[in-house]
């Protein structure tokens, strides 16, 4: 495999002889490894990401603060272009936000390079920790150029016997390159519900990370929304290391005509009593195409665990594709395990009964579309209503 970084001009911040011979000794990801089976790596111009990223625009993170608002009022906001920090003046007690020199701390295994290739290349790491309860933060992270690469790194630390509720927009605009790594550690007894909304231009590439960790009695809901997309990638690992951590992650996702997302969870339960619950879901229209495959790993440490994974699509084209491969590993009995997984078009006795009820072929094929995301819970409600309008977007598009 060729060297991500030995005929790239790609800027290191702080230059450094180390970090320039960890660059070039980081290999091309390929389709021949499993974590990237199905992808379109394999036919990615790397060579062609050599511009310098924009400073984002005003109506870009107008846009941002559209999304963000229909979340509600929020105690604070944190910004990130292009992965550097923005001070904001405004200090909000329980809560620090810094930017930190972070050389070293990636995966080294051969698979993830774009991993590490992401920690090596951003600005810093920006750190937030929150030791008292907040109701609800903010986070805008953007990035806008024309063949520009881009590094963020971002860490959000939660406290023991914390309380809060994350709402982050991530805004990519142009055709750049982001690879960004995104960071959860929930202490003792905290609680997060961290909701993960994308919004790309369709020209953009996106190959994430998220990692998170919980401790003992931590609780942890990661809900995503992806409406807008080019390609975008998110490997999700996350470690259950405390005894009756629990995890949800619920994610659902509209693609259309050129678009591709791509996720990829491992799940590991590696202490007693458990649980995790994934629920992935999306609708797929024209020639786009999704992607999931998932590992759920329960060690010889986690008697007593539950976990469930489930991944659903709908497709409505001849054209769209979607491949579903959720696998498991469990290491020691005395646990509770499922996955289950649907590919195919809309339900003939579904689309019978709205006949029936006299509905147009047409508009009960999009009332359909419009309502797959109906179970994915109460608090998904904001989630779902940016999700049906992209399907009513893309429906009248013809994509």
């Amino acid at each position: 495999m060729k060297s991500l970084g030995k005929d790239m001009s790609w800027e290191l911040p702080a230059r450094s002889t180390t970090r320039v011979a960890e660059v070039e000794r980081l290999e091309q990801p390929t389709e021949a490894l499993e974590c990237w089976r199905y992808s379109p790596v394999d036919d990615i111009d790397w060579e062609r990401y050599q511009g310098s990223r924009s400073v984002t625009h005003d109506e870009l993170w107008a846009r941002g603060m559209e999304i963000l608002a229909g979340f509600g009022e929020v105690d604070a906001t944190v910004r990130v272009d292009g992965g550097q920090l923005i001070r904001e003046e405004r200090e909000t007690p329980g809560l620090a936000v810094n930017q930190a020199e972070a050389v070293g701390e990636f995966l080294r295994e051969e698979d993830e390079s774009l991993l590490s290739l992401g920690t090596l290349l951003a600005p810093g790491r920006v750190e937030i920790k929150v030791d008292t309860p907040l109701r609800r933060l903010g986070i805008l992270t953007a990035g806008t150029g024309d063949d520009a690469a881009l590094w963020s790194w971002l860490r959000l630390l939660v406290a023991p016997d914390v309380k809060i509720e994350v709402i982050h927009v991530d805004l990519l605009s142009g055709s750049v390159l982001h690879l960004p790594t995104l960071e959860i550690v929930g202490q003792e007894r905290s609680s997060i519900v961290y909701r993960h909304q994308l919004e790309h231009d369709q020209r953009a590439l996106s190959l994430g990370y998220v990692r998170f960790r919980l401790a003992t009695d931590a609780n942890l809901e990661l809900d995503a929304a992806s409406a807008h997309q080019g390609y975008t990638r998110v490997r999700t690992d996350g470690v259950l290391e405390g005894t009756r951590a629990q995890a949800v992650i619920r994610v659902g996702y509209v693609v259309g005509a050129r678009e591709r997302v791509d996720y990829r969870t491992f799940i590991t339960h590696d202490a007693p009593s458990t649980t995790s619950n994934l629920l992935y879901k999306g609708v797929v229209n024209g020639d786009g195409t999704s992607i999931y495959t998932g590992m759920i790993t329960i060690t010889p440490l986690g008697r007593g665990s539950e976990a469930f994974q489930t991944n659903r699509n709908v497709l409505l084209s001849d054209e769209a594709l979607a491949w579903s491969v959720p696998n498991l590993d469990i290491q020691i009995s005395d646990v509770k395990c499922s996955h289950a997984s649907t590919v195919g078009p809309i339900d003939e006795e579904e689309l019978f009964y709205l006949a029936s009820k006299g509905f147009p072929a047409e508009e009960a094929r999009r009332t359909l579309a419009r309502a797959f995301f109906a179970d994915m819970g109460e608090t998904f409600i904001v989630e779902q209503q940016r999700l049906r309008a992209a399907v009513d977007e893309k429906w009248e598009a013809g994509a």
